[in-house]
């Protein structure tokens, strides 16, 4: 097939008289190609200027300079036969089928389906292949319908991923939870460690918090913090955290079709939207919390909530509209998991895979847990017995020394290589390296005071002691010496008040 420009050489070279045979030649073509599109232009000209000047000579002139085309409407394919076609179509029916099963990680691609024909011993090529599957996925391509929303009514929910470098401990994931309300398309999002319940119970209740009251439909996909099983092929079962935010919201849930994110398409876009226009520029992914991360994103919500989307919508306006129409405002839900767990002989109990320990009288006893988005809290009979931060490292240890003092008084021996040493503050860990390394049982005395004086104040009186007494440390000298400088600052303290007291 010759290009527009080859095109006009032949005409033009035929205007100017020369043969059709010497154009052939002169182009590089073939004498026939030359006649198919001289004639063409003979016929077509002399047709254009024998037409009646009333009717429309638009066809005639664009058919003149047009592109030339090749017309392959009369030919058929050689290799592809009936049934190619029929093992194609059963493939893309399969494939169809797990989809809808929940099974779209196991469908063959068009390399396998290829190879597939292969095994099959039919001989046809990969593009070939290609095209006939792009055929058959158009023949089933769905219609969308557009929706109208009411204010208030509905909001979609999604997680979206993201890697940050947050605290210097180089990048890593973390998991936003975005909110997008269909009517305003305002975007709300926070970020966690991991997508896990409390922190699908927080988010929720953070954003119904921020709206002052919570919408009357949410949406979801088949997360797993959402959907506990599948019912049949279409209905799906709620988890508990579902539940708990449905029944104390009064908010009315669904979920998508299965690979049918277009039915939240809303929150879709703006996880993408949001995370490029949040964290794409170098300078924006790195924070020294999370928590400095969340304001950050937070400040950029807010700007994009108020950029124009449309001729008349701006997400921040029609989102003030809706708070009018949103269910009644009820105090924040406490997310968290609660469960029990028995306490182990290292005296830890074991949440995801992590150990955090307990006071040690507890050892073989089953305690409650309370386990939030930052933080595990411990309770037997209802009251607090351990509270740690929370781990997101796989198999970690989180000890407290204090939970360990009435075992260590049994075999201060354990001390020097405990791990509840190891990970004790570092004030603590220099007390007992400058002091008592070769003295546990005086460190583990020293140790009760510290927690009841408090470190700094024995630091102080350490200090002191060891100017005034280097070969007696012992704990009731620190205890001493201790009350002897709070004495002193109450002193000091009630002078200056009535100091102050008698100038005013």
């Amino acid at each position: 097939m010759i290009t527009l420009t080859q095109k006009q050489k032949v005409i033009l070279k035929h205007i100017d008289g020369m043969s059709n045979r010497t154009i052939a030649k002169e182009l590089h073509m073939s004498k026939d190609t030359i006649n198919k599109y001289v004639n063409e232009y003979q016929n077509q000209k002399s047709e254009l200027l024998l037409i009646n000047p009333e009717l429309d000579q638009s066809e005639l002139i664009q058919a003149i300079v047009e592109k030339p085309k090749y017309h392959s409407n009369g030919r058929k394919p050689v290799k592809v036969t009936q049934q190619i076609l029929d093992i194609i179509e059963e493939c893309l029916e399969s494939n169809r089928k797990k989809r809808s099963e929940g099974r779209a990680k196991q469908t063959m691609k068009k390399i396998d389906i290829h190879e597939y024909l292969i095994k099959q011993g039919c001989s046809i090529s990969y593009s070939t292949v290609k095209r006939l599957v792009n055929e058959g996925d158009m023949r089933h391509r769905e219609a969308f319908i557009r929706q109208e929303y009411e204010l208030g009514d509905i909001c979609e929910f999604d997680w979206g991923e993201v890697k940050l470098d947050i605290g210097n401990q180089g990048f890593k994931k973390y998991q936003m939870a975005v909110f997008t309300p269909a009517k305003a398309n305002y975007r709300f999002v926070i970020l966690f460690k991991s997508q896990d319940t409390p922190a699908f119970q927080q988010s929720h209740a953070e954003f119904f918090e921020h709206c002052g009251g919570s919408y009357k439909t949410m949406v979801y996909d088949n997360m797993k913090v959402a959907v506990k099983k599948f019912v049949g092929l279409h209905e799906k079962e709620p988890t508990k955290a579902l539940t708990e935010l449905s029944i104390y919201y009064g908010f009315n849930f669904r979920f998508c079709n299965i690979s049918a994110g277009n039915e939240k398409g809303h929150v879709e876009r703006s996880v993408e939207y949001v995370r490029r226009h949040a964290f794409s520029r170098p300078c924006h992914e790195a924070f020294a919390s999370l928590a400095d991360a969340n304001r950050y994103l937070f400040e950029t919500c807010v700007g994009l909530n108020k950029r124009r989307i449309s001729s008349c919508i701006i997400p921040f306006e029609v989102f003030e509209q809706e708070k009018k129409f949103l269910l009644p405002h009820l105090p924040k839900f406490e997310s968290c998991i609660v469960c029990e767990s028995r306490v182990d002989k290292y005296s830890t109990i074991v949440i995801s895979q992590n150990h955090y320990s307990v006071p040690d009288i507890y050892v073989n006893k089953l305690v409650m847990v309370k386990t939030y988005t930052d933080k595990i809290i411990a309770y037997y009979d209802n009251a607090v017995i351990a509270v740690h931060n929370r781990s997101y490292v796989n198999h970690d240890w989180k000890i407290e020394l204090k939970h360990y003092l009435r075992t260590l008084h049994k075999k201060p021996g354990a001390l020097h290589k405990s791990t509840a040493l190891l990970q004790a503050d570092t004030k603590i860990k220099n007390i007992y390296d400058h002091y008592y390394s070769n003295d546990a049982r005086t460190f583990l005395h020293v140790l009760e005071v510290i927690y009841e004086k408090g470190v700094d104040a024995v630091c102080d009186a350490l200090r002191e002691l060891e100017r005034i007494s280097p070969l007696d440390m012992s704990a009731d000298k620190v205890i001493a010496l201790c009350d002897s400088h709070t004495a002193k600052k109450n002193t000091i303290k009630r002078a200056y008040n009535d100091h102050i007291s008698q100038r005013s």
